[in-house]
């Protein structure tokens, strides 16, 4: 992977290699999350992005992404107090509508979420997901670990990734969606 380009607090690498793309995007698709994709959309076009909960650019991205792009939002919780984004990240995974619940989560920073404890099911599943977030970094020193960090497959078979978020990126990622 070539060393990433920082763009103000963002900062961005290309898998250049479609098969080694290919590999990734699949092995993410696994991963517990929240499935937003309107019907329709095209198998390629489905960004996955790690997510805290307690994170304020992870909500600005949902705020601006949310209805306008298919994402895979995956928690992970890597912001301290382990048990509280645990709680709140359990909370999302395990709701009837992921997708309201995560919204609900967002909107209202977590009060909504429950005190108890989230299942050892769901703890484990969390354990994967940081799991495979920490070795996205390690295998990528240069880039340099944050949330939200969005994985943008390309038209041609590359994979994007975009580490942060700043206001405006949600075109750049509408865009390297398309090809455009």
């Amino acid at each position: 992977m070539p060393a990433p380009q920082q763009a103000g607090t963002v900062s961005y690498a290309t898998i250049e290699d479609p098969n080694v793309a290919r590999k990734v995007t699949e092995t993410l698709a696994k991963l517990a999350s929240v499935v937003d994709v309107p019907a329709g959309t095209p198998e390629g076009q489905v960004a996955t992005i790690f997510f805290d909960p307690r994170c304020p650019y992870c909500h600005a991205a949902f705020a601006a992404l949310h209805g306008r792009i298919a994402a895979r939002w995956v928690p992970v919780v890597v912001l301290g107090d382990p048990d509280g984004g645990n709680r709140m990240a359990a909370a999302v995974l395990s709701g009837s509508d992921r997708v309201a619940a995560l919204k609900t989560m967002f909107d209202t920073k977590g009060a909504a979420t429950s005190s108890a404890p989230a299942s050892a099911e769901l703890i484990a599943k969390l354990a994967e997901n940081k799991e495979a977030f920490a070795s996205i970094f390690a295998a990528s020193p240069a880039l340099r670990p944050g949330v939200p960090t969005m994985f943008v497959p390309r038209p041609d078979g590359r994979l994007a990734i975009m580490v942060g978020y700043e206001t405006g990126d949600d075109a750049k990622l509408r865009a390297v969606l398309t090809g455009s």
